[in-house]
């Protein structure tokens, strides 16, 4: 698979380096052809296309301070591009944007038409105390023009050097950063993204990077967040020292960050300093060193807060003070859920992690910010457990999704080392099971089973009591993935519902229903035409390119079992049955199997789903995609009855 981040002599050692030193381009000398342009060949679809997006620092010696210098042209291909055409900048309160130009170009009765901008058609804007904002609406913007704006802005002093995004919503033609190294100073690189430059030449004195025909960054189905894969460079100050003075270091190696996280007042010194949770200790409970206590004190913390929704890894205030407001942040909770397991003789330790959305940690850059979230890991016999305390229908051995993220690092007091945050084999599972008879009125009903387990049971019990809580509030409850779930899991007008162990996470989450529907069956002739699944897994295809360059994510292996128990009519006989399907993915990723056959006065059709990794490289692409399209067309497969003859 490849790999995401590149380091900084692999990616010299792989990127074919161009002999030369990028392309000069001088404000207002359009090429005709841009101008012409309605399609861009690359991407025909594409509202708008960045032409050039070159970016270049420069640094002050005078003052320390590093300098932007930005050249930006853009064509409008589609109506909907035109948001293109509203820009903003940050500039710092106290600086000026220096060198400000802007242009709007149009080709009118066969001429190229130029309309500069004046600086007074700018608009200015506070955005904080420290941050200006300048505002620009293009004018004269259509279909077909090309819009062109260029500035110098002082970024700030140099320890803050500034990083490049060569990927944007929009195709990229051509994109350049050159950066001029301060000398007094080292910076640690980091390169992310699945594009490779044309161009990359790193030194002590500069870094250099050119990127061609760079494809849009679009939201794609299956991605945790797209941030992951966006194509950009970073910047980290490792070290400097101003002449005179005595060298300053920044950027450490994980022992040492470790090492004052396990003596911060606000994280290890906070969790080693037992004594502070006395005052709500249940000492009439007996907890100990084994499973059951550690079990018991996780449902005791989760059912005693309320979680705030912030993600967080410092406690900040006191134990007591948390316990007492019953409510938290990530941090909050999962630090007092730490510090009783260790009061109970359980080796507990913080683990911090970055989360889905917030992105892949980089293990090569040592950064305390890179983390947003903390969970608790427990050892009892030698067997790790992950554990999250802040939802209260999760139980002990299921992570939220959003923490399940790559690797997160367990800081002990005394030892640090890094965890796979799939250590509890989470999994999402479901089996249903329908028995479907025709009826008098010729409609179907019949009655269903739903058993959810692991994030599945997870996630459904979430938005249960979230409606639950929403209904006593007199609140129309809110849509969510989960809720958009449940729906998909009815069939036709449903009665009888019963919902078991909602309030129980140990257990799974059992629904039963009786329904009854005019959907999925035809009458012609003599014949009678039934399409049996009448709960689809998917109702349509999410993998709709041609190929993919990032890989596709599954928060949790996937087991999904469907049972469909249907009576033959009374006076017919089966004439035709759904084919037999059996679909296995390479490197034993999942399989798909679709069985009919005729049991007795009944015909059933079992489909069993597994995929069985989370993580697929886009060269497995073009497999799920097969995949997905046979569960589409299988779902369409129907059942033919003929009445029997006399």
């Amino acid at each position: 698979m490849k790999r995401m981040l590149y380091s900084l002599l692999a990616l010299c050692a792989c990127c074919q380096l161009a002999m030369s030193q990028g392309k000069s381009f001088t404000f207002g000398d359009i090429d005709r052809a841009d101008l012409e342009m309605i399609a861009y060949p690359l991407d025909s679809g594409a509202e708008a296309v960045y032409l050039i997006n070159n970016g270049e620092i420069k640094y002050n010696r005078g003052n320390y301070s590093v300098y932007l210098l930005h050249h930006v042209r853009i064509k409008i291909l589609k109506e909907e591009g035109f948001n293109k055409a509203d820009i903003t900048i940050n500039w710092l309160k106290g600086d000026k944007l220096q060198k400000l130009r802007a242009a709007t170009y149009n080709i009118e009765n066969g001429k190229v038409v130029t309309r500069e901008i004046s600086k007074k058609e700018w608009v200015d804007e506070k955005y904080s105390d420290k941050v200006m904002q300048k505002k620009l609406s293009f004018p004269d913007v259509k279909v077909g023009s090309v819009i062109e704006y260029y500035y110098e802005q002082n970024m700030g002093f140099f320890t803050s050097l500034p990083g490049w995004q060569f990927q944007q919503s929009i195709p990229v033609k051509y994109t350049e950063y050159n950066v001029e190294i301060p000398p007094i100073a080292q910076y640690q690189p980091g390169f992310k993204g699945f594009l490779r430059p044309s161009y990359y030449k790193p030194n002590r004195e500069r870094y250099h990077v050119i990127m061609e025909d760079v494809p849009a960054l679009k939201k794609e189905p299956y991605v945790a967040t797209m941030e992951n894969f966006r194509s950009e460079i970073d910047f980290e100050i490792k070290s400097y020292q101003i002449p005179g003075s005595a060298p300053e270091v920044f950027l450490e190696d994980w022992g040492a960050i470790a090492g004052s996280l396990a003596a911060d007042d606000d994280y290890g010194e906070a969790i080693n300093n037992l004594g502070r949770v006395n005052k709500f200790y249940p000492k009439d409970k007996g907890w100990g060193n084994n499973k059951e206590s550690m079990i018991e004190i996780f449902n005791y913390v989760r059912d005693h807060f309320k979680w705030n929704d912030r993600y967080g890894i410092w406690l900040k205030y006191g134990p007591k003070s948390v316990w007492d407001k019953g409510e938290g942040n990530s941090g909050e909770i999962n630090h007092v859920l730490t510090m009783l397991l260790r009061k109970a003789g359980i080796d507990a330790n913080p683990v911090m992690l970055s989360t889905r959305r917030n992105g892949y940690l980089n293990r090569l850059v040592p950064l305390v910010s890179q983390f947003n979230y903390m969970i608790t890991c427990a050892e009892i016999d030698g067997e790790e457990y992950l554990m999250d305390a802040t939802e209260k229908f999760r139980p002990y051995n299921v992570l939220p999704e959003r923490a399940i993220n790559g690797e997160g690092l367990l800081v002990g007091e005394k030892t640090f080392n890094w965890v796979a945050l799939r250590s509890n084999n989470e999994f999402d599972a479901m089996t249903i099971t329908a028995n479907i008879k025709l009826n008098d009125d010729d409609e179907l009903n019949g009655d269903v089973s739903i058993t959810a387990r692991g994030t599945a049971a997870s996630r459904m019990r979430g938005d249960l009591l979230e409606k639950l809580e929403e209904s006593t509030e007199d609140e129309e409850p809110e849509e969510s993935e989960a809720s958009e779930e449940s729906d998909d899991l009815k069939i036709g007008e449903v009665s009888n519902v019963q919902v078991n162990n909602v309030e129980d996470p140990s257990k799974s989450l059992e629904t039963t229903y009786d329904f009854v529907t005019e959907e999925n069956i035809d009458f012609i002739g003599d014949k009678i035409f039934m399409n049996p699944v009448l709960i689809k897994y998917i109702a349509e295809n999410p993998f709709k390119l041609e190929k993919r360059i990032y890989p596709i994510e599954f928060p949790a292996p996937i087991s999904n079992t469907y049972i469909f128990n249907i009576e033959i009519p009374e006076g017919f006989e089966v004439e035709e049955l759904p084919a037999r399907k059996n679909l296995a993915l390479p490197e034993k990723g999942g399989r798909y199997t679709y069985l009919s056959a005729v049991q007795g006065d009944k015909v059933q059709v079992m489909i069993r789903l597994t995929l069985s990794k989370t993580r697929y490289a886009p060269e497995e692409y073009g497999a799920l995609k097969e995949l997905f399209n046979l569960i589409i067309s299988n779902q369409e497969s129907q059942i033919v009855f003929k009445e029997k003859s006399e």
